[in-house]
């Protein structure tokens, strides 16, 4: 059965015509009823389990009035279609359609700010089961897979982490939306925030998402000012955070150590869906540079 046939037969709404957007972990597609715009998300079956969690915890945010893009239900009241093939299982899943664009922490770090702060203290009612992101995640994945390549600098990646872990491994557990760069917070053409994909959302470091949201450098090749610039988006961002969720000292010193984290949890979820061999030595040669010079420009491991 085709896409446009399975949500004209489940949803309360006559849909005339499908657009593609992307394909990542999830397809994404923009569907029209009546010149009216909607957003479809069907993830793949190997990550069946991943948007069923992402799915309750938007969800519950609908509930609690939290500034996500509304859900629309189907026929019989479901916040999803269920349909299985050949492969497993997949999610269906509509939306409202918001116009708008991502956010700009240079320019917007204030309301960011006060935006994560407030998730965060929503999300301390989830009652759900959120997946705990410990040493594994945020750093031996990308470990193993550099062993299964026989990469010959790993012995430097792994001295640079564990410096790292030392340094963050005994930060307050939380909700952690896990993916919060600037893609992720929507700022809508009425000028209101909404957060975005919640696939990653774990028990983590709740700090690592203001250190990413913070984050003003590109992630290939590290500028000098890259430092600086994190920098003064953290200072304006972290007290109008802290009006609306508390942080430890330990945990507002952490934001630079988790930048440099973020380098090794990215690149592993990265080789994770799209193949081992979607990078070789060379830009794995670049990412040590990247955290070495990350180093000499402020940020300190002991």
């Amino acid at each position: 059965m085709e896409k446009l046939d399975i949500i004209n037969e489940n949803y309360p709404i006559n849909f005339d015509m499908i657009e593609f957007v992307r394909d990542s972990g999830c397809a994404a597609y923009t569907v029209y009823a009546n010149g009216c715009k909607y957003f479809l998300r069907i993830t793949k079956p190997m990550f069946f389990e991943t948007a069923s969690r992402s799915l309750d915890i938007h969800l519950f945010l609908q509930q609690q009035g939290f500034a996500v893009p509304q859900i629309i239900f189907t026929k019989d009241g479901d916040p999803y279609v269920q349909v299985n093939d050949e492969e497993g299982g997949r999610f269906y899943v509509l939306y409202e359609f918001l116009e708008g664009e991502e956010v700009d922490p240079e320019q917007d770090a204030e309301e960011i700010g006060a935006f994560i702060g407030k998730l965060h203290s929503v999300m301390k009612d989830y009652p759900g089961e959120l997946i705990k992101n410990d040493k594994h995640y945020y750093l031996d994945r990308y470990i193993d897979i550099m062993r299964i390549k026989q990469y010959e600098k790993i012995d430097e990646f792994i001295a640079y982490g564990e410096a790292l872990w030392k340094r963050v491994k005994d930060l307050p557990y939380g909700y952690c939306h896990g993916d919060m760069y600037r893609g992720n917070i929507l700022k809508a053409s009425d000028g209101h925030l909404y957060i975005l994909d919640f696939d990653t959302s774990c028990e983590g470091f709740p700090m690592y998402d203001l250190a990413l949201i913070c984050n003003i450098t590109d992630y290939f090749e590290l500028e000098d000012d890259g430092y600086v610039k994190s920098k003064k988006v953290y200072e304006r961002l972290l007290p109008e955070y802290l009006k609306y969720s508390s942080l430890t000292k330990a945990e507002i010193d952490a934001c630079y150590d988790l930048i440099g984290l973020y380098h090794f949890a990215l690149q592993a979820t990265i080789i994770e869906i799209f193949g081992i061999d979607c990078v070789d030595n060379e830009f794995l040669d670049r990412q040590l540079e990247w955290l070495y010079k990350w180093r000499e420009l402020g940020y300190p491991v002991s």
